[in-house]
């Protein structure tokens, strides 16, 4: 693989939903491209940033921008907190958004909140009563308003980057969490074309590697937790954009 100078190369920015691939993604970019995923930089946590106002997150990236950084910058935020910056960060950054089926995502977000030890979100007993609840917590900082279940979150949050990237072409790449999985050496190939770089081999990172909270990364592991009515409760509320994402 040829590197590119520090200056010359755009920055990446990985952006998903919590439990969707986050880090799989950035650690796949790392070992197979020139950039770096450990450490990343955690635009979630920035201390002093005004997350509300659009001014205050640009010159944050305008002054990442100009830094000889390859680091790649994590974020959980719904597009609604880049809109008003998209057009410059589509020009200076590659946006990645990467996007999982919902029900492994919900079962993933349950399991971690039994783990955390701070207020992160609603607790429940099953993913079920999970997915149903309000949005809390902790959890509320990436989002503009609230939202009637965890659920609609989810929906809202994969919406609204979709849709943005199905307008506006070539301004985000999608990336599909199944398809990282089960397809590894298309989609690094995929990658490798939208960023302009080739990987020499196909390197694919462990599944506890560099993450937050490991998870168990496994695809359709929702049937051995959901019920009857809980698959029920996901048509109803996340059917017509499951279909849209090809679940």
């Amino acid at each position: 693989m040829k590197e590119a100078s520090v200056t010359a190369m755009k920055k990446i920015i990985v952006v998903s939903h919590e439990r969707s691939g986050t880090h799989f993604l950035m650690n796949t970019i790392a070992l197979n491209f020139d950039y770096i995923a450990q450490p990343w930089i955690n635009f979630d946590f920035q201390l002093g940033i005004n997350f509300y106002h659009s001014a205050t997150l640009r010159n944050f990236f305008e002054s990442i921008n100009q830094k000889p950084l390859k680091n790649i910058i994590k974020s959980h935020h719904p597009f609604g907190f880049f809109a008003e910056s998209i057009d410059y960060l589509a020009d200076t950054y590659h946006i990645f958004y990467i996007y999982r089926d919902p029900r492994d995502v919900m079962l993933s977000y349950w399991e971690i909140m039994q783990k955390l030890s701070w207020d992160e979100g609603p607790r429940s007993n099953t993913v079920g009563d999970f997915m149903r609840s309000a949005p809390r917590g902790a959890m509320l900082r990436y989002q503009k308003e609230q939202m009637a279940t965890v659920l609609h979150r989810w929906k809202s949050h994969v919406e609204s980057w979709v849709g943005f990237a199905e307008q506006q072409d070539n301004k985000i790449i999608l990336i599909r969490y199944e398809d990282l999985n089960i397809h590894f050496n298309d989609t690094v190939g995929m990658i490798g074309k939208k960023i302009g770089q080739l990987a020499d081999s196909h390197k694919r990172p462990g599944i506890g590697e560099n993450v937050v909270v490991p998870g168990k990364g496994k695809i359709g592991r929702h049937r051995e937790h959901f019920r009857v009515e809980d698959y029920k409760f996901v048509e109803d509320t996340v059917g017509a954009t499951m279909s849209v994402l090809g679940y």
